[in-house]
């Protein structure tokens, strides 16, 4: 069924329209008809219009054609629906002007109506209008398509240039004070100097870790452990951590004794203390004078935890408040400095929320400072477990005694050979170094008499996967401790997978390969 609407202030011409497109064996129509322009357009306008065909002639008693089309097609010269054009005799030059030019299907005279000539010229219209609308339609998907990927080389660019910015400007540190430390290694600031090293070096770690942590993020492969803890501990801890670095700055950093928070919840105790460490750094960060508060709640109707951050800075600037959980987006401050880090931090923590089954907020923002909510599930658990209403107390670091002891190390990178052979100088061990999988299976089995293999995952020639799977396959048992750069839980699924005892990331953490290496008899 289609519908058509003639506009021809001829009573006798509309009848004639009308009949003729009744004769139609193959469509249906139903018509509606107006005598002048006004009325026609309102007729269009109106809700609900819908109509399929337009009838016009060129002459009414209150506008022509070009004018009823102008007002149709607008600036954008995009008809509406398909037009047909009635005239009393040629008049193909009339159809020249701009708005016709751009608007009108087709126009026939009226000595040309019969039944087969009008059906034909009304199918012909709607079909040329409809493939002039996918055709158009075709062409804002392309210009949106353009202007989304110039948006991607933008932020491409930008984020390429802030990567730059954070990689290059640790490295200067730890480039240049290594150059300083070769010429004279007994300097009288040797020690600040590689403080300075250790922090630039933190600083790449951290800027790795969260760009990881945003591509688990994207590709849904972030975790969330949900298990019971201790929170109130975690958090008063996590606040004197910070608390530190906050007095660096000359800023007290205080922790409110928390409103019914129970000893012991369910939640991702790491995730927890990430989106923490993340507000108050920011907090630190973009604040020079004043304070930073941390305080809880937890709800025990719906079992919910929730953390206030506040801070004394300069507040949220109108311009990105509304993007400031959009990654990469730094909150720079209102004088336009430019501080540390990728825009990453809130980002990510603003995602770790929504996983933890609830939000993080800008619970108020201005001149005397920014309160950033953070609202979590965090039930109690069905059955308390005493053994984690205390905090966990950080082992001592032990020096395992290695004496006599044979290890076997496979790593094709030569700075990490060297820092493993230095760590473990002061165990005793005897240390034997290889360069890749296949050098380590054979090494391993002629050798026969090796205490435990350290293996790097990713070697060239043969893999620390095929070589751990293949010595597990004919019967070696010894500890086989993975030494691998990839952190997240499928790595750590595949290590296990292919007969590693444990898993050992980079950076080497000395207190991890010391533990690592105690279990060793």
């Amino acid at each position: 069924m289609r519908k058509v609407l003639i506009i021809d202030d001829s009573p006798e011409d509309r009848e004639m329209v009308a009949h003729a497109l009744r004769q139609d064996p193959l469509v249906r129509y139903t018509i509606d008809c107006a005598k002048t322009g006004a009325a026609g357009l309102a007729m269009l306008q109106s809700e609900g219009a819908d109509f399929d065909l337009l009838i016009l002639d060129f002459r009414l008693p209150d506008m022509n054609a070009e004018q009823i089309v102008a007002q149709l097609i607008g600036p954008k010269l995009a008809p509406p629906l398909p037009i047909v054009v009635l005239t009393g005799s040629v008049h193909g030059h009339l159809l020249q002007s701009e708005p016709l030019a751009h608007g009108v299907q087709d126009y026939f005279t009226k000595s040309e109506i019969t039944p087969p000539v009008l059906a034909r010229v009304a199918q012909n219209a709607i079909e040329r209008h409809r493939l002039v609308r996918r055709l158009v339609e075709s062409e804002k998907i392309a210009e949106e398509a353009r202007l989304e990927a110039e948006r991607a080389n933008r932020a491409k660019s930008n984020f390429l240039t802030l990567i730059s910015h954070e990689l290059r400007t640790p490295l200067t540190a730890i480039l240049g004070f290594t150059t300083l430390l070769r010429k004279d290694p007994l300097a009288s600031d040797a020690v600040e100097m590689l403080e300075m090293i250790s922090g630039s070096g933190e600083h790449l770690k951290d800027l790795l870790n969260d760009l990881i942590d945003m591509a688990k993020v994207e590709s849904g492969s972030l975790d969330v452990d949900v298990t019971p803890c201790n929170a109130r501990d975690l958090l008063e801890t996590t606040c004197q951590l910070m608390a530190i670095k906050a007095g660096d700055k000359g800023l007290p950093l205080t922790f409110e004794p928390p409103l019914g928070v129970p000893a012991e919840l369910c939640t991702d105790p790491f995730r927890l203390r990430q989106i923490v460490l993340n507000l108050l750094g920011n907090a630190i960060k973009f604040t020079t004078l004043g304070e930073i508060r941390c305080r809880a709640a937890w709800e025990s109707e719906d079992g919910r935890l929730k953390v206030w951050v506040s801070d004394s800075g300069p507040g949220i600037p109108d311009k990105i408040r509304d993007t400031i959980f959009t990654p990469f987006v730094q909150g720079a401050h209102v004088s336009g400095e430019q501080r540390e880090g990728i825009g990453l931090g809130l980002a990510i923590s603003h995602r770790l929320a929504a996983m933890m089954g609830g939000s993080l907020t800008i619970e108020s923002t201005g001149p005397e400072g920014t309160t950033f909510l953070l609202e979590i599930d965090a039930p109690q658990p069905e059955e308390s477990r005493s053994d984690c209403e205390a905090p966990i107390e950080e082992e001592a670091e032990v020096m395992p005694q290695l004496a006599g002891k044979q290890i076997l190390v496979a790593e094709d990178t030569k700075a990490i050979r060297f820092l493993v052979k230095r760590l473990l100088a002061p165990t005793g061990a005897s240390i034997d170094f290889v360069e890749n999988g296949e050098e380590a299976h054979k090494q391993a089995l002629s050798h026969g008499g090796y205490d435990a293999i350290i293996m790097d995952m990713l070697m060239p020639v043969m893999d620390g996967f095929t070589a751990t799977r293949t010595l597990r396959e004919v019967g070696v048992t010894i500890p086989i401790f993975a030494l691998t750069a990839a952190a997240h839980s499928d790595e750590l699924a595949r290590c296990t997978a292919a007969g590693c005892t444990e898993v050992l990331t980079k950076p080497i953490d000395p207190d991890d390969l010391y533990r690592a290496l105690s279990q060793v008899r």
